[in-house]
């Protein structure tokens, strides 16, 4: 049986520095356990940017089968992160041994909120690299500091 009922992919030329899946039933909010989700949608994510880029709609069966959750970990391929509202323990490892890794939050946790903290941490993350390379000697500095004595210890 094909679990899969329908993929929409949008067309783009960019490459992304990061694609991000929701579990969603409704497009805009996370509101769904990863095994049940009736659809995943895959955001493309740049510090400066956020695009759809896929929508795979699933055929909701009861009940764990492999088959199942085989088709919703391919529709994961190119994903680093997923978040769900829920996940069974095996199907999360599963996940992190194809380089995903699973993100529980609360039901209807916006994705619009998501993908902007996401971007907003990319950005701090620039922001603390770029200040700690501002200064070179910054490890000399803390050594002269009259603070930073070892104790002996006798």
């Amino acid at each position: 049986m094909q679990h899969v009922s329908r993929q929409f992919s949008t067309i783009c030329d960019c490459e992304w520095s990061m694609r991000v899946a929701f579990a969603s039933s409704d497009y805009h909010h996370v509101d769904q356990h990863f095994g049940a989700t009736p659809r995943l949608v895959v955001y493309g994510v740049k510090e400066d940017d956020v695009t759809l880029l896929r929508v795979v709609d699933f055929s909701v069966l009861p009940g764990h089968q492999q088959e199942k959750l085989t088709s919703r970990i391919s529709a994961l391929e190119d994903c680093v992160t997923l978040y769900c509202v829920a996940i069974g323990e095996t199907v999360f490892r599963q996940l992190l041994q194809v380089g995903v890794r699973a993100v529980r939050v609360p039901a209807d946790t916006p994705i619009a909120g998501l993908l902007q903290e996401i971007q907003h941490y990319w950005y701090d993350k620039e922001q603390r690299r770029s200040e700690r390379s501002r200064n070179p000697d910054r490890f000399a500095s803390l050594l002269q500091e009259d603070e930073w004595q070892e104790e002996d210890k006798r």
